[in-house]
């Protein structure tokens, strides 16, 4: 059965949406700086910049930041399938099995207890550049303004 997304009466969150947009942007940024030391904290800041980002792109298209925390929650592949449905098409090739790989942990606050075969299947400087695209694709679909964009050269 689908479930209707939620829309609101007059639009879409646009201060929300970049709101989510700037944090994913800043969770990305805490996962590259992680990565040499923390990896594991890598993992975790990048499921969050994932989520945040879709639900970005949500929030921009009408739906409820209510709706996206009651059906959504943290499932990512969830969030990805649904962002889709919302006229989202700019996710990395690598995005679906990215955030099916961090998914089931992320949901359950499990990050740490991620067997070392799924860790060592992911090149995780790769998952960073994928998340980093994944946020500036749903930049620009979006429109939000460059003063969003933060990092962006």
């Amino acid at each position: 059965m689908t479930r209707r997304v939620a829309r609101r009466r007059d639009g879409a969150d646009h201060p929300l949406a970049a709101t989510f947009r700037r944090n994913a942007a800043g969770f990305h940024e805490a996962a590259e700086a992680a990565l040499p030391r923390h990896p594991e904290a890598t993992r975790y800041f990048l499921a969050i910049a994932i989520e945040l980002a879709l639900k970005a792109h949500l929030l921009h298209r009408g739906v409820s930041d209510d709706w996206n925390r009651a059906y959504l929650r943290h499932d990512l592949s969830k969030a990805l399938r649904f962002a889709r449905r919302a006229g989202f098409n700019g996710a990395p090739a690598a995005l679906p099995e990215l955030a099916a790989l961090l998914g089931p942990y992320y949901q359950v606050h499990a990050i740490s207890q991620m067997s070392p075969e799924a860790i060592a299947s992911v090149c995780w400087s790769q998952a960073c550049t994928t998340v980093r695209d994944l946020i500036d694709a749903v930049v620009e679909p979006a429109g939000f303004d460059a003063s969003d964009h933060e990092g962006a050269a």
